[in-house]
């Protein structure tokens, strides 16, 4: 089951609106920015995806024209899903699908496209994590025409972990301009990214919550202001990047405090839609190579910036910096924000486990963990419950969002690197802390 949240922050549109897609310790190969497929234009279908078809477009005279929206681009999101992909990788429905969220997306109705999601979410897990994949790379990626040739823009993140005494300070972020610079330059040189591309760092360094606050629209209309910059000197302004920087909340960190912090770089990258940087080879061996290229190449940059990158976020380096730095891997916008927000989520219940098992005087191989995902007001939580045979000894609960299956996974996973042994699986607990329904954990 994956779940769309609706971004945390209220969405800022220049336009009247509606009312209201951490690093893994064995991370998925990372998906480059390039174009990944030839898209056919004709599929042969089948008289089952017909009749699907038929259903995603029977017009209904009870519904008002935004829920009848919704009801079509759930019914061919669900139909799309069901279908067997073709040799291609495509699907009966699938082009018509990509077009209904596009048009969304141009369109910025977020409604459409999160109502559709949170329905999908409870009667079709399959439909919901076919959308959100399209949805996020629609907003992630658009491929435009300029003259005579096809570019496309594609929006980037980098997640970072900064470990800092008294915590990170927005003033200084940024603030040495030739430090960020060189920065941005160092994309390139490292091959991150082609030679051949325009790439483009946000002169900002993103808190979390602006991230999260940013809608699948918002996104897409941030890629579109990239493209125009990027492709046009007359324009001087880019109002949805402009936005997209609310600025970081109060800190809560005192000037002694140790403190880990989640922040994301923000870039986007033109490039031609056949730069043959970005082709990913057809056979396996090959493929796996260029992956693990690409990734030795991010980790070997991430050694070489950490000087440079001080100075941005403290305008000091090395020792007195006093700023460790860990970075998640380079992704398309949406990927490394779960990414992101996923490593920081786990690293958080670490420590409330560790501090609560501290204050209970327990040993963790004493412990069982129970950990339940539970559904409450449209959010998603993972709670995790350190139990020993008469007491609750440690607890944590976050908000998750993403693959849920994967995560739960990667949860147990990091439970288990305490020194807890036994897992097990629960609906939820009761007001005592005692699991509901408990069960065997899962095997992976």
């Amino acid at each position: 089951m994956n779940q769309a949240k609706r971004p945390s922050g209220k969405p800022q549109s220049p336009g009247a609106r509606k009312p209201a897609p951490g690093q893994a310790r064995h991370p998925p190969k990372p998906a480059p920015a390039g174009p990944l497929r030839d898209k056919p234009k004709t599929h042969v279908s089948t008289e089952a995806a017909r009749r699907r078809q038929h259903q995603a477009h029977a017009a209904s005279q009870t519904m008002d024209e935004d829920e009848l929206r919704v009801q079509q681009m759930v019914a061919l999101a669900s139909a799309v899903a069901a279908d067997a992909p073709d040799r291609a990788g495509r699907r009966v429905g699938q082009d018509e699908l990509e077009r209904m969220v596009r048009h969304a997306l141009r369109e910025r109705d977020d409604d459409t496209l999160y109502e559709a999601l949170e329905q999908l979410r409870y009667d079709d897990t399959r439909g919901h994590a076919f959308l959100r994949e399209v949805v996020e790379e629609s907003a992630d990626i658009i491929v435009l025409r300029r003259g005579e040739k096809e570019l496309e823009i594609n929006a980037f993140l980098i997640p970072l972990l900064a470990r800092t005494r008294g915590g990170l300070r927005e003033d200084l972020a940024m603030a040495d301009g030739d430090a960020f610079d060189a920065l941005r330059e160092s994309i390139q040189q490292a091959g991150l990214e082609s030679p051949k591309a325009r790439v483009v760092l946000v002169h900002h360094l993103y808190h979390p919550q602006e991230i999260n606050a940013l809608s699948f629209s918002e996104v897409e209309a941030m890629n579109r202001d990239a493209f125009a910059s990027l492709t046009d000197k007359k324009i001087l302004s880019v109002p949805a990047i402009e936005r997209s920087m609310r600025g970081w909340p109060a800190s809560h960190f005192a000037a002694d405090d140790e403190a880990l912090e989640l922040r994301f770089l923000l870039g986007f990258s033109l490039k031609d839609v056949n730069d043959p940087f970005y082709a990913i080879p057809q056979e396996e061996a090959a493929a796996d190579a260029y992956f693990e290229s690409r990734a030795q190449r991010f980790r070997q940059w991430s050694q070489e910036i950490t000087p440079l990158m001080q100075q941005c976020l403290t305008g000091q380096s090395g020792q007195a910096a006093q700023c460790q730095l860990h970075f998640l891997y380079q992704d398309l916008f949406h990927g490394a924000k779960h990414t992101g927000n996923g490593e920081y989520r786990t690293l958080q219940m670490l420590s409330e486990l560790e501090a609560g098992l501290a204050q209970s005087g327990a040993q963790a191989a004493a412990a069982t963990a129970f950990l339940a995902l539970v559904d409450e007001d449209e959010q998603t939580t993972l709670q995790v419950v350190l139990r020993s045979a008469e007491a609750t000894l440690a607890q944590s609960e976050h908000p998750v969002e993403g693959n849920l299956q994967a995560l739960l996974l990667d949860a147990a996973d990091a439970v288990s690197s305490l020194g807890v042994s036994a897992l097990r699986l629960a609906d939820g607990f009761d007001a005592d802390g005692l699991p509901l329904r408990a069960r065997d954990f899962p095997a992976a």
